[in-house]
């Protein structure tokens, strides 16, 4: 592997993270514009549908910003790398966190999310439980 394939993918990775962040929020915030209240089981499906796709980006966000991090030990190691190239893990890094920072208050508002139906809690509140402790959607 060459400098510049380590550099290509340095960017490259955080880039797919950041766009699929951004997808993922969309979709997000179109279905709390949409039902801002749960009250069917087909609003409760969409819903899980979308934390199941938010879990598993999750996941790969991981494996994006991460990967970078090994590729760079791997750069040092082989001495195609300088100490100063790590800026390009930094700052494209930085900027995927920040924005995850900035959809914070979208995501807040999915965990938060009611339902008028009052047969529907129990199963919406175990989706929000596993969304915010558990790393795969296992409900039922």
């Amino acid at each position: 592997m060459n400098y510049s394939i380590l550099i290509v993918l340095f960017i490259f990775l955080p880039s797919i993270s950041l766009f699929l962040g951004i997808l993922f929020m969309n979709t997000l915030k179109r279905f709390l514009i949409k039902t801002p209240v749960i009250e069917t089981e087909q609003d409760l499906s969409e819903f899980k549908a979308i934390v199941k796709q938010h879990m598993y980006a999750a996941l790969l966000q991981i494996v994006f910003l991460g990967t970078p991090l090994l590729l760079f030990s791997y750069g040092i190691q082989n001495e195609i790398l300088g100490f100063s190239d790590i800026l390009f893990i930094i700052i494209p890094n930085s900027i995927v966190i920040f924005v995850s920072l900035a959809f914070r208050k979208l995501e807040k508002r999915g965990q938060s999310i009611s339902t008028s139906n009052p047969n529907l809690e129990s199963e919406l509140q175990q989706v929000i439980h596993y969304w915010k402790k558990r790393p795969l959607p296992c409900w039922k």
